[in-house]
């Protein structure tokens, strides 16, 4: 099963809308869409997960993965309209703490961008 992905510029941000489920079969697609708008839009990127249905584990690995690469860019991540199963699984994990979650695309796009945090590299 495919997702529904597209990407937009709105202003200083890319905002890749996010329209199906995100699996072990459909994340790598989102992980691609996200490097691709990071790389070629905007390092300041916002998900808009108003269209997710379903997100397993793997989908949580690449919101991650997606934060990190926008904040080694210079960039910041959020997260737009994420469905009620969605936001249960970050609040499950703790990645409600960590990752900036808005209820619109317009109120994260409204908010202040994040200055990435300083690289640190883990310890040996």
């Amino acid at each position: 099963m495919d997702l529904d992905l597209s990407t937009s510029r709105h202003g200083d941000r890319a905002v890749v809308t996010v329209a199906g489920e995100v699996d072990l079969e459909t994340a790598s697609q989102l992980g691609d869409a996200a490097v691709e708008a990071v790389q070629d839009v905007s390092p300041h990127l916002v998900l808009d997960l108003s269209g997710v249905t379903f997100m397993d584990s793997t989908g949580l690995k690449v919101l991650l993965t997606s934060q990190r690469r926008a904040q080694l860019a210079g960039g910041s991540f959020a997260l737009a309209g994420p469905a009620r199963t969605v936001q249960r699984i970050l609040a499950l994990t703790g990645l409600d703490q960590s990752i900036p979650a808005f209820p619109t695309v317009d109120e994260a796009l409204a908010a202040p961008l994040e200055s990435p945090p300083p690289a640190v590299d883990p310890p040996a």
